[in-house]
Parts: C-alpha cells; sequence; structure tokens
C-alpha cells in the first residue's frame, strides 16, 4: 500500500511541476502527502520510529535525552495531548509538512507564481526525506527545522537563528551545517571574497573531522552512501561549472552551498568518515535542492524550468526505488 501511494505521489508531482500548477499542489499534492503519512503510520513502525515511539512514554531524563531535549520533550509533548503513539507522530509529521511549506514560500518571498513555492514537490519522495520519515526520524526532524532556518537568513536573521538552536537541540549534527549559513549570509562580501571564504570554512571542517566523529548521535544508515552523494554533488557541480562557463562566480552565488558542499563531502569520503558521510550527504541535499529549486525560479522558459525541476525531483526520487534499505521500508 505504501510503495503504491509514494508511486501515485511520484506522479502527482511529476505532473503538477510539469504543469505548474498551484491549484493542484495546494489541493492535490499536500492532502496526498497528508495521506500517505496517514498511511504509513497506521501501517506499524519499524526500527528507529518504533525505538521513538517507545520513548513517548520513558521517563529516562539522562544526558543523551537532555543533549538533544527539544526533540525528546517535543514527542513527549505530543504523547501527552493525543495520548496515542501513531497520533504523536502524525501531529509531528504535520509540524514537519507545515515547516517544508514555510519554507517553500520563502523561495518566491511568497509569489506563488511559476509554482515558486514548490520545494516540497521536489522533497517529499526524495531518498533522504523518504529514509527520514520512515526511519532515522530524529535527524530528520532537525534537517526540516534547519532547512527553514537556512530559508531565513537573509532577511530575518534572528528568527533564523533561533530555528537552528531549535535544530540542533533535535539533532546535534545541524551543527556541521554553520559553515553553509554562513557562506550563505555574507552576502554583503563580493563573490571572490566569498568563495575564498567558503574554501576556508570548508577546510577547516574538515580539519576538525577527528572531533566530529566522536558524536554519539551519528550512527550508520545501514548503507554505504557517502561516495554515492559525492559523486552526485561532483555530478551537479559540472553541470554548473558548464552551464556558468562564462561567468562562473554566478554559480556561487545562485547555489552558495554546492561549492562547499563538494569539499565537505570529499574530505568525508577521503578521510573515510563513513558514518558522518552518510548522515551528512543525506541533510545537503536537501540544502542543494533548495538553492537549486530557487535558482530555476530565474529561468524564464517555462519549458526548461519544469524539465529543470522534473529532473531534479528525479535524481533523488529515483534511487528510493532501487536501494534496498529504503525500499523496504515501503513495502
Amino acid at each position: 500500500m505504501e510503495l503504491v501511494f509514494y508511486i501515485i505521489l511520484i506522479l502527482l508531482s511529476s505532473i503538477t511541476i510539469l504543469l505548474e500548477s498551484n491549484f493542484l499542489y495546494r489541493w492535490l499534492f499536500i492532502p496526498s502527502v497528508i495521506s500517505f503519512i496517514f498511511i504509513i503510520r497506521f501501517s506499524g513502525f519499524d526500527t528507529d520510529i518504533l525505538t521513538y515511539a517507545n520513548q513517548m512514554h520513558a521517563s529516562s531524563l539522562d544526558l543523551y535525552y537532555l543533549r538533544e531535549f527539544i526533540f525528546w520533550f517535543g514527542s513527549r509533548l505530543a504523547y501527552y495531548i493525543t495520548q496515542d503513539e501513531v497520533f504523536a507522530m502524525l501531529l509531528m509529521d504535520l509540524i514537519w509538512i507545515i515547516a517544508i511549506i514555510k519554507a517553500g514560500n520563502r523561495l518566491s518571498d511568497y509569489k506563488k507564481e511559476k509554482l515558486n513555492n514548490g520545494l516540497l514537490l521536489v522533497l517529499m519522495t526524495s531518498f533522504p526525506f523518504v529514509f527520514g520519515y520512515e526511519n532515522i526520524y530524529r535527524q530528520f526532524y532537525a534537517t526540516v527545522f534547519a532547512l527553514l532556518s537556512y530559508s531565513l537568513v537573509d532577511k530575518k536573521y534572528y528568527k533564523s537563528i533561533y530555528l537552528f538552536i531549535v535544530a540542533f537541540f533535535m539533532h546535534n549534527i545541524v551543527a556541521l551545517l554553520i559553515p553553509i549559513f554562513i557562506i550563505k549570509k555574507i552576502y554583503k562580501f563580493d563573490i571572490s571574497s566569498r568563495i575564498q571564504i567558503a574554501i576556508i570554512a570548508s577546510l577547516l571542517f574538515v580539519s576538525s573531522l577527528g572531533v566530529l566523529e566522536s558524536l554519539k548521535s551519528v550512527e550508520k544508515s545501514g548503507i554505504q552512501m557517502g561516495l554515492f552523494y559525492l559523486i552526485i554533488f561532483i555530478i551537479l557541480l559540472v553541470i554548473g561549472l558548464i552551464v556558468f562557463r562564462k561567468n562562473i562566480y554566478v554559480l556561487f552565488e545562485k547555489v552558495p552551498s554546492l561549492f562547499f558542499i563538494v569539499i565537505m563531502m570529499s574530505g568525508l569520503v577521503f578521510l573515510d568518515a563513513d558514518m558522518i558521510a552518510e548522515r551528512i550527504g543525506m541533510i545537503l541535499i536537501s540544502f542543494v535542492t533548495y538553492d537549486l529549486y530557487k535558482f530555476t525560479s530565474e529561468i524564464e522558459n517555462r519549458g526548461i524550468r519544469s524539465v529543470v525541476r522534473l529532473s531534479l525531483m528525479l535524481i533523488f526520487t529515483i534511487p528510493t526505488l532501487f536501494f534496498e534499505s529504503s525500499l523496504k521500508f515501503l513495502m
């Protein structure tokens, strides 16, 4: 049932993107997403989700939970309100869906023409999202709030900081994203300076991996995906360099996260930091997707714009149907 509905979501997303229909996005795709989540939750809990459900009515308060207290206390509050594990999860699901919609709205400054606000269309069926709301829920939840923070960093800086702190106390791994926020925020510098700072920030990050690998909350997802993510990011970078070959600086202005991401993932893979590479790779896909989707709003030709968005959705969706680790959650 889940797999069938998942394929329906892919088809709905594709049609909505190609038609650039805000009506379909608002009144068909979003309700379908909510229906899909209902099907998932009422199908039972698997692996990590079962652990999170059990912790909703636990009473332990050791350092592990206090260090990331917003998620653990938030889930227990959801259970206290609903008195049911399934409905508690659904309440939490509704919150992250709203957060992604709001992040999408920021892409177009609340101007919905040309479907500039349709971030959920390209992320909902992506491999990192499926693996997130089906399994590694706490990291996924933190990623969503970090992404919302990222969408606000230019114009609502203090609200962005607040949301990032919230995300950090959901899962400490989001601390690794700080360089991306710095790079996006330093819009007052010229492009050349931003690139230099991006390189320095990336090298500093890679040099600190020894400390980062000691993070307790970074567990393996069960698959070797670090190199796979790196290849995807490199392909995107190469395509960008070809498209903007006459003025490469424009690429780093339009997609500020991509250059840093390639350097960071290269360092993680080279240093064999596999656990971090897998987890951070899944997180970074959401951020580079955000930047790329924002860039598509500047493409004037409707056909090209729709094809680019559809390609962006499919690039990160198709692996879900081929990797056993993700497909098993939809069976």
